[in-house]
C-alpha cells in the first residue's frame, strides 16, 4: 500500500509525556513504527462500506442492572477519617497534584 506514513517520533515523545511514560530512543522508534500499523490499518477499515450494515449496539443480550443508590450513615467520623490522611489542610484530605509535574 503505498499511502502508507510513518508516524513521527516527536508525536510519541508527545503522548508519551501526556500519559506520564518515559521512553528510551528504541521504545520511541518501536512506537512509531508500531502505531504507525495501527494507524494503517484504521486507514483500511475506514475505506469499507459500510452504508449497507445494520447499527449493532448489544450481541450477547445482556442487560445492565443498576443499583439504586442507597445512603448509609458511616461509622467513622470525619476527624478520624482526616487523622489518617498523610496530608491535609483546613479540614479537608490534601492530596497531589495530577495536573503540575512538579
Amino acid at each position: 500500500m503505498s499511502d502508507k506514513q510513518t508516524l513521527p517520533e516527536k508525536e510519541v515523545e508527545w503522548v508519551a509525556r501526556l500519559a506520564y511514560i518515559s521512553l528510551t530512543p528504541d521504545e520511541t522508534k518501536n512506537y512509531a513504527d508500531d502505531l504507525s500499523r495501527v494507524l494503517d490499518y484504521i486507514g483500511e477499515l475506514q475505506k469499507v462500506d459500510t452504508s449497507q450494515t445494520e447499527e449493532t449496539r448489544q450481541i450477547t443480550g445482556l442487560k445492565d442492572i443498576m443499583a439504586k443508590d442507597k445512603v448509609e450513615p458511616t461509622v467513622i467520623d470525619r476527624e478520624t477519617y482526616l487523622e489518617q490522611a498523610p496530608m491535609q489542610e483546613q479540614g479537608f484530605i490534601k492530596v497531589k497534584s495530577v495536573f503540575n509535574r512538579e
